[in-house]
């Protein structure tokens, strides 16, 4: 008698709901493509007409509390069980994150035509449950510098609740503040990841390859970098124009530069799944700089300096960790094809343009800039699309 054996693949369901990082990054890059598009369109007078808040203010709001927050979540829901060893989230649970994104992109884009406590509720719950489903777990992991991402996750949402007040009408100014302190927040966030993983992924990659590399921990410099970096979100909070916060970022950026000379950086150009990561981190040195510099002359404004933060340390840290979750969790070589390669250079271009909004470019700096930020991240959709939806090729769950 012979046994029948059936080839089991698991529905597109089963595996978009097996990791996190699988539909969160795919809807971030998506949406990362996308918002900046309409934005451009909004910029350029092509497309009108009423948004949440300002165009200004929509633009922010997304690519922060809408991209920036897909990828976090995706990096968190993958990392956090793996530092406490617990069960990731998956199935149900996980896809009720994925839906609150959703349905908090189309409640900000239909927001002209619905109540603003309405919008305000369902863009929240997004964050409020991205904040249920991770903590416990980075509370756990044994290691107390986790627990600090609960924290700067809450400032994340608090700056989005400032935002939709202004909208709804229970308060004045407050957008500009829940803007920056959910930028801040995010910066706290990769200072904190960056020393976290690019030592230990240097260190694998580099002494795989032969190197002895050593990476001291220096726990005072650890605490100047967490406590400069506080001052500056306090500081940008209370008075983000005044003299006093612009020294405290100058401050900020001299530590987190001794920081970031440990890492050895000049040892990673020839791998670009490590540079990428290394430019991000000079992004946030070199935007934690202009933003001091901003605001004690006026050499440049604020919003310049606000976009090497923004398009320079988030747009590289999101593509690069994005790429690395998703080739190690499909169980792929850690390695940038060209597309990859490509997207990361094409990147470096659209941070490096936006630094000079005035160059006499065909269409403007600002057009070239959004058009190579939404060309690197198709590039990275073209890589990533159908290996975030196939089975892992090892044959592990995730």
């Amino acid at each position: 008698m012979t046994r029948q054996t059936t080839d089991y693949s698991p529905s597109l369901y089963a595996r978009l709901s097996a990791m996190g990082f699988r539909p969160l990054f795919l809807l971030a890059g998506l949406w990362s493509a996308l918002a900046i598009g309409l934005w451009l369109s909004f910029w350029s007078g092509s497309l009108d007409g009423d948004t949440f808040l300002t165009p200004f203010w929509w633009h922010g709001h997304e690519m922060l509390f809408g991209f920036v927050g897909a990828a976090a979540a995706g990096f968190m829901f993958t990392a956090a069980p793996i530092w406490s060893k617990s069960p990731p989230l998956t199935g149900p649970p996980l896809m009720r994150v994925v839906v609150a994104w959703i349905l908090g992109r189309l409640a900000i884009w239909a927001a002209p035509a619905l109540p603003a406590l309405l919008v305000a509720l369902v863009d929240l719950s997004f964050w409020v449950l991205f904040l249920m489903a991770s903590a416990p777990s980075l509370w756990h992991t044994g290691n107390r510098i986790h627990r600090i991402f609960p924290t700067l996750l809450g400032l994340v949402l608090v700056g989005n609740l400032l935002m939709h007040l202004e909208a709804v009408g229970w308060s004045d100014h407050t957008a500009h503040r829940g803007l920056f302190l959910g930028i801040d927040a995010i910066i706290f966030f990769l200072i904190v990841v960056g020393g976290h993983i690019m030592p230990m992924f240097t260190r694998e990659t580099l002494n795989d390859g032969g190197d002895n590399l050593q990476f001291p921990l220096s726990p005072p410099l650890e605490i100047a970098g967490s406590v400069t970096m506080l001052a500056v979100l306090i500081g940008n909070f209370l008075a983000y124009q005044h003299a006093v916060t612009g020294g405290l970022y100058i401050l900020a950026a001299a530590v987190q530069t001794i920081r970031f000379s440990r890492w050895h950086i000049f040892k990673t150009f020839a791998n670009p799944m490590l540079w990428s990561l290394h430019i991000g981190f000079s992004w946030l040195i070199l935007g934690l700089f202009l933003s001091g510099l901003a605001r004690l002359t006026d050499w440049l404004e604020i919003s310049t300096a606000l976009h090497a933060l923004t398009v320079g340390a988030m747009g590289f840290f999101t593509l690069g960790i994005m790429s690395r979750i998703s080739l190690i969790h499909t169980g792929r070589p850690v390695r940038a094809e060209g597309s990859l390669t490509l997207a990361f250079f094409t990147l470096l271009a659209a941070a490096t343009i936006r630094l000079f909004p005035e160059l006499p470019l065909p269409g403007g700096a600002i057009l070239i800039s959004g058009s190579l930020w939404i060309i690197s991240y198709v590039l990275f959709l073209r890589v990533f699309w159908f290996k975030l939806l196939q089975p892992r090729l090892d044959g592990e769950p995730g």
